[in-house]
């Protein structure tokens, strides 16, 4: 039940970034695609860990104490979230080329 809620309100915030979007001209299909590569982008940023910022973080701590620190390695926790603004962004890129299919071909 936990992980159909959490589905569920990462598609509705996604919705709603992508309702946003349409204020600044654009269509919501037009729209869905930045919104759903901007949500995986952000939650892939907050769920990963050992990446650019770890890094940064542990050089600044080495510099300031002089104590070597142990390099963290890089991992991908993928949750539910993530796999549900990948889900949306692919449905909207789907969706996009269906109806703009004459442009394309």
């Amino acid at each position: 039940m936990k992980k159909i809620m959490v589905c569920g309100l990462t598609l509705v915030a996604i919705v709603i970034i992508n309702f946003l979007g349409t204020f600044m001209g654009l269509t919501f299909l037009d729209a869905s695609i930045f919104s759903g590569i901007l949500s995986a982008g952000i939650i892939h940023f907050f769920t990963s860990s050992g990446g650019f910022t770890s890094n940064q973080l542990r050089l600044i701590v080495q510099a300031q104490t002089g104590y070597k620190m142990n390099e963290e390695r890089v991992t991908i926790n993928p949750s539910y979230a993530f796999y549900t603004a990948i889900v949306y962004t692919i449905v909207s890129l789907v969706v996009t080329f269906v109806y703009y299919k004459e442009y394309f071909i």
